[in-house]
């Protein structure tokens, strides 16, 4: 893939098969043939896997913010060399492109699912689809919709305003468009506070740590840590699995 000019997919939103579904409905925790540890798989589809994630951020809008992600992937009784149900860390003053950035709860949101797209484990482990579990609108909206207008407006928002966060919305939609490229679809699947509570818990504990610097790719499954350019240039695909 070229540093400078690459395609990224737009992922869809995951609708369940009824309203009152929720991911304890349709996932249940497994370990199937090639998976590394347990996972939440979709009970009528072993081929479909959930993350929960979140952002938080201490005193945000006030002084001295402090903000952290996580990210959930088994249940907390789960415990497997020596890594438990999920990972949480403290957002970055740096972002991917080197600049100091503002410590924020949507922008600890959106380091929360590079996380966990990024996660070491991730693994080729048979799985084709991935649903990012997150009570956040704005990860979700902004994923599967904003962002088309954002770059068809050279990444400015309907008041003229230029987009906050563009450095981790650049990195999230090629993380998206690599999974692509191994066969695997990310969804996003907008659920309620009060279903993303182990994802909020880690997110606060990253919240809590000590502040860091430098743009932390501990996480990353590549073979190298991505760092961006720009300007870049884009090519815009919608997702064409079948609804």
């Amino acid at each position: 893939m070229d540093d400078d000019d690459f395609t990224i997919v737009i992922p869809r939103e995951f609708h369940p098969p009824r309203l009152a579904d929720t991911p304890d409905s349709l996932f249940s925790q497994r370990v199937l043939p090639g998976m590394a540890r347990p996972r939440f798989v979709r009970k009528t589809d072993k081929n479909q896997v959930i993350f929960w994630t979140d952002g938080a951020c201490l005193n945000n809008g006030k002084a001295n913010p402090s903000a952290g992600g996580g990210f959930v992937f088994s249940t907390p009784n789960v415990k497997h060399d020596g890594k438990y149900h999920g990972i949480h860390f403290r957002l970055e003053n740096e972002g991917p492109n080197g600049n100091i950035e503002a410590q924020t709860s949507n922008r600890a949101e959106l380091r929360a699912v590079i996380a966990a797209l990024e996660f070491k484990d991730r693994s080729p482990e048979g799985w084709k689809s991935l649903v990012i579990a997150t009570d956040s609108e704005y990860v979700v909206h902004g994923a599967t919709d904003w962002i088309t207008k954002w770059m068809d407006n050279n990444w400015k928002r309907s008041s003229g305003d230029a987009v906050k966060n563009r450095d981790l919305w650049e990195l999230l939609m090629d993380n998206i468009s690599r999974y692509e490229e191994l066969g695997i679809e990310i969804l996003f699947w907008k659920i309620p506070r009060e279903l993303n509570k182990l994802a909020d818990q880690k997110a606060k504990e990253g919240a809590a740590l000590p502040a860091i610097d430098e743009w932390n790719p501990v996480y990353s499954a590549l073979n190298e840590p991505i760092k961006l350019k720009t300007p870049m240039l884009f090519t815009v695909l919608q997702s064409l699995y079948t609804k």
